[in-house]
């Protein structure tokens, strides 16, 4: 898949926190209809996690945060099926 068919597809799908580990937030969607998963990772160092706000009342999406990050997709086999941006 490409980031524009990702984004338009998938892009206001809620993503919700999982887990922190090693200054970096993971974000995961629930299922797809597709049977898979979206996954954001936001962070990577003490300076950018230092600045950001996790609200979890209001879960983020792709098209609101995801397109200067480290955004993926696995498949229902959970097989890498896309990724954007440099893995964290």
């Amino acid at each position: 898949m490409t980031d524009d068919e990702v984004f338009d597809n998938y892009g206001d799908e809620p993503l919700i926190f999982s887990h922190y580990y090693n200054f970096v937030f993971v974000f995961k969607s629930a299922p797809l209809e597709n049977g898979g998963r979206l996954y954001l990772k936001l962070g990577g160092n003490m300076e950018k996690v230092s600045a950001m706000a996790v609200d979890t009342e209001e879960p983020p999406t792709l098209n609101e945060i995801g397109d200067n990050d480290y955004a993926y997709m696995k498949d229902a086999e959970n097989k890498l099926a896309w990724e954007h941006g440099e893995p964290i």
